[in-house]
């Protein structure tokens, strides 16, 4: 049976998050621990970088050590990257209660990422109402996932009365702030297709799912390819809809999977 891709709050958060990993952060982290005297604000961005090479070059074990030093002197940036590392796995095993604890040592320092991951792990512990006031914070500091996050409560009924209207306010505030957001971009294509606080409309629907699918968000590629096999929004195409779900099958997405065998097993 084919599967369409439906809005489950839980679904599109972890797929935003486990696809966007970097350490690379916006801006110079707030620090207010006391740095090692030898240590200048450029000498630790210069540390931060070198250790974001040593990760793209396969070396984690280089990078944790720098990124780890950083971190114990009190750079908000770091500890950040450092608990992303630990959530992920990118460090050895996953941990996420040392993942927790290096978020909470960045947010206390009002960093607004760390603010932001710091509710995101409170969230995958299911404690939705503890977390949602780190979203809030990283939110009124503009924080684009933030924003998103608080449509989705909306979307979802969690901890506030579902509400369509509200939820696609946050969403499309969330793109006011960064224009790029596949979560976003995705949740306001999903309101266009379910007619979820506006009305329903497939094309409107394609446009805002397809922006959300060049942003390599697999969620919203799966989407699109059904709206290419189903032609709702776009002229029906099979060879497309199996040309964008298959790369994301062949990564080993059970959903593409079982949506691209059903593309080929019923083309009409």
């Amino acid at each position: 049976m084919l599967i369409k891709t439906k809005k489950n709050a839980f679904l599109i958060f972890l797929t935003l998050f486990l696809s966007s990993f970097s350490l690379v952060a916006c801006g110079n982290s707030t620090n207010t621990a006391k740095q090692e005297d030898s240590n200048t604000q450029q000498d630790i961005d210069n540390l931060f970088k070198k250790a974001e090479s040593l990760f793209d070059e396969d070396k984690p074990q280089e990078a944790y050590n720098i990124l780890k030093k950083l971190a114990e002197q009190g750079d908000a940036k770091a500890q950040n990257s450092l608990g992303n590392g630990y959530e992920y796995g990118y460090w050895g095993e996953v941990n996420l209660k040392q993942a927790e604890y290096w978020y909470r040592k960045s947010a206390a320092q009002n960093y607004t990422k760390g603010i932001h991951n710091l509710g995101v792990s409170i969230f995958l512990q299911k404690q939705y109402k503890d977390a949602l006031p780190y979203f809030e914070k990283a939110a009124s500091m503009k924080h684009a996932d933030s924003i998103n996050m608080l449509g989705i409560y909306y979307l979802e009924g969690i901890v506030f009365e579902q509400d369509y209207k509200r939820a696609l306010k946050y969403f499309s505030q969330a793109i006011d702030i960064d224009a790029n957001n596949a979560s976003a971009l995705f949740n306001i294509g999903q309101a266009y297709y379910y007619g979820h606080g506006v009305e329903q409309d497939y094309n409107k629907a394609f446009i805002w799912i397809n922006k959300s699918a060049n942003q390599d968000y697999s969620l919203a590629q799966i989407q699109l390819a059904e709206m290419y096999f189903s032609g709702k929004g776009v002229n029906k195409s099979v060879a497309k809809a199996i040309e964008i779900i298959k790369p994301l099958a062949e990564l080993g997405d059970p959903k593409a999977q079982q949506n691209l065998k059903w593309y080929v097993d019923h083309p009409n």
